[in-house]
């Protein structure tokens, strides 16, 4: 299997790691998402699976089950919003080792009834926190593949957030945070030989991708993730489908994992045979991992930290 030697701009040290060939993101197979305990995860326990562990239960011994089995399992965190309720929320947003407590957005913006947006400028605290939980993070859970980076795109889509009356400098200042902490679950994936997938829209006529703006997909994210858009697949089939996802990737290098959750078994069925989706699963309730509609196969994704 072929090694690669990663070294990003500012680091001073070389991370060398085995990648898994080949890497194969179709067909589509499931995949879970697991909030709650205890998870039900036996039937994810292969290789190929993936799943996806909450803000607290990520360390149960049914995730190390589907690392050790050679599944992927993805760790959710959510660096776009102040909500410090798990052990690294709580690193990250309060006042810690690591460093001050993350202020609200300039402006107390919430993005909900309950919930303030983050400050994640480029600059601020957040950014200068971030590297170092992704870190601890590894350290301690060391049968995780990677991150679920949730509502991390190049707009907001939250519902207290009108995105049209947005200044366009607040609009410039999130689109770079947003790629300010990409470039970081990057290079800290580069490190470990882990992914990492963001749930949060990188479109070329909304908020725009990266690094070409007019073109779909986030490069430095090795898939992205479409929640309950049954239906859309006219859209969502050509976004997934975009060149520019997971270019920038030295694990998945341009071989997007594209997952799709859908509310109907009619949404399961029209973007499992998109031929665009990596993973596709019918799911509402993320308390609890519904049984596999299909059989999984190996894709190269990483099942540890290298």
């Amino acid at each position: 299997m072929p090694t690669v030697t990663v070294r990003t701009a500012g680091e001073t040290a070389t991370a060398t790691y085995t990648v898994a060939t080949p890497i194969t993101n179709l067909p589509a197979q499931p995949a879970g998402i697991v909030y709650g305990t205890p998870p039900n995860l036996a039937a994810y326990a292969t290789p190929g699976a993936l799943v996806i562990a909450g803000r607290d239960q990520y360390n149960h011994q049914q995730f190390k089950n589907v690392s050790a089995a050679g599944g992927t399992v993805l760790v959710y965190l959510d660096v776009m919003y102040v909500n410090p309720y798990g052990r690294y929320h709580g690193l990250l947003f309060n006042s810690s080792t690591y460093g001050a407590a993350v202020p609200n957005w300039p402006g107390n913006v919430k993005i909900d009834s309950t919930y303030y947006l983050a400050d994640f400028r480029v600059g601020g605290v957040l950014q200068s926190k971030l590297e170092a939980v992704l870190e601890l993070m590894v350290a301690e859970n060391p049968h995780m593949a990677g991150w679920f980076a949730d509502d991390l795109g190049s707009r907001s889509w939250y519902p207290n957030i009108n995105w049209s009356t947005f200044s366009a400098t607040d609009k410039a200042a999130w689109r770079g945070g947003a790629i300010a902490l990409c470039q970081t679950f990057r290079r800290v994936a580069d490190r470990h030989g882990l992914m990492f997938m963001v749930n949060g829209t990188w479109t070329a006529n909304d908020g725009g991708g990266y690094p070409t703006t007019s073109t779909h997909g986030m490069s430095l994210a090795d898939g992205g993730f479409v929640e309950h858009h049954d239906g859309q697949i006219s859209f969502f089939g050509p976004y997934a489908a975009s060149a520019q996802w997971a270019s920038q990737s030295p694990l998945t290098q341009g071989k997007a994992f594209m997952y799709a959750v859908t509310s109907t078994s009619a949404g399961l069925t029209e973007y499992r045979n998109s031929g665009k989706y990596a993973y596709v699963h019918q799911q509402s309730d993320y308390d609890t991992t519904p049984p596999p509609w299909g059989a999984f196969h190996p894709t190269g994704l990483p099942s540890h930290a290298a």
